[in-house]
């Protein structure tokens, strides 16, 4: 093809008969290809989901548009094409630990994420020189201003530097439900449990003191209901009683570091569907 691009078309609607064939038969009607198609319905909640890629001339876009346009009312349908090349502008939220930002900039460096990093910003500054190695801009701002104030700071911040998403990479402050919502499903947060159990501070030292076998890490969406956003992906790791809190905390961060970076590649890869508050992963 020439001046072809890549897409990502999700759709969602009531579970019925003649899905697939319809939204196949409208995509090669444009001349498309496709190169991958994932699908599931859901039968406790009679939903249907897709994820396509496709690849076409740049002049078959109005008429894919135009087909699902059409279907949208027939099939009472949700649906979003996506330029499957876009990398979107991200900023880093951190405070004191870094093993989340090494695992997310390197992976990056390797070509692993398809997205470009705007900013850092924490309420420390102790990850300044971090970001001076990846030449990335470092924002500080404290956290012992009024929240309102803080929030501004970042809004300012994030419009200056063209940001489309937020990674808090165990940023380690409660954000504001105006925030949260003017964010919405764009804020991605790696809690250092598996949710829900054991939420709050020392999550390691809890677990260690109930004796738990199992280890885990959640990567979700943040909102204003502290650590209960739609779970994107969690992950845990085997421990044994013989360990120490010390070694419980360092397996803890390894589960960290490949939860939150397999969250965001998910995310960037637009594999993730929402139905209300619950997530569906294709």
């Amino acid at each position: 093809m020439n001046n072809s691009k890549k897409f990502v078309l999700q759709i969602k609607c009531p579970d019925q008969s003649g899905l697939i064939a319809a939204f196949t038969h409208g995509i090669a009607q444009t001349g498309a290809n496709i190169l991958d198609l994932t699908q599931h319905t859901s039968k406790d909640i009679n939903t249907f989901f897709l994820r396509a890629l496709i690849e076409c001339d740049s002049d078959a876009i109005p008429r894919i548009k135009e087909h699902f346009s059409k279907l949208e009312s027939e099939k009472s349908m949700e649906w979003k094409l996506r330029d499957a090349e876009h990398k979107p502008r991200l900023a880093l939220f951190g405070s004191t630990t870094d093993h989340c930002f090494y695992e997310l900039l390197l992976s990056h460096r390797d070509g692993a994420l398809p997205c470009e990093w705007a900013c850092i910003i924490s309420n420390h500054t102790v990850l300044e020189p971090l970001s001076r190695s990846f030449n990335l801009p470092f924002f500080l701002v404290p956290s012992d201003i009024p929240k309102p104030e803080q929030e501004k700071k970042f809004n300012e911040i994030l419009r200056a530097s063209k940001t489309e998403g937020i990674v808090l990479a165990r940023y380690m402050q409660i954000l504001s439900k105006e925030f949260t919502e003017a964010w919405k499903y764009k804020i991605i947060n790696i809690h250092h449990g598996f949710l829900p159990a054991f939420k709050g501070a020392k999550p390691y030292h809890q677990a260690w003191a109930k004796g738990v076998k199992i280890i885990g890490a959640t990567a979700h969406f943040a909102t204003a209901d502290l650590d209960q956003g739609p779970i994107i992906w969690q992950s845990v790791q085997q421990v044994v009683d013989t360990g120490s809190i010390e070694q419980f905390i360092q397996m803890g961060k390894e589960v960290e570091k490949r939860t939150l970076l397999y969250a965001l590649k998910l995310w960037l890869e637009h594999r993730v569907f929402l139905h209300e508050e619950r997530t569906f992963i294709l």
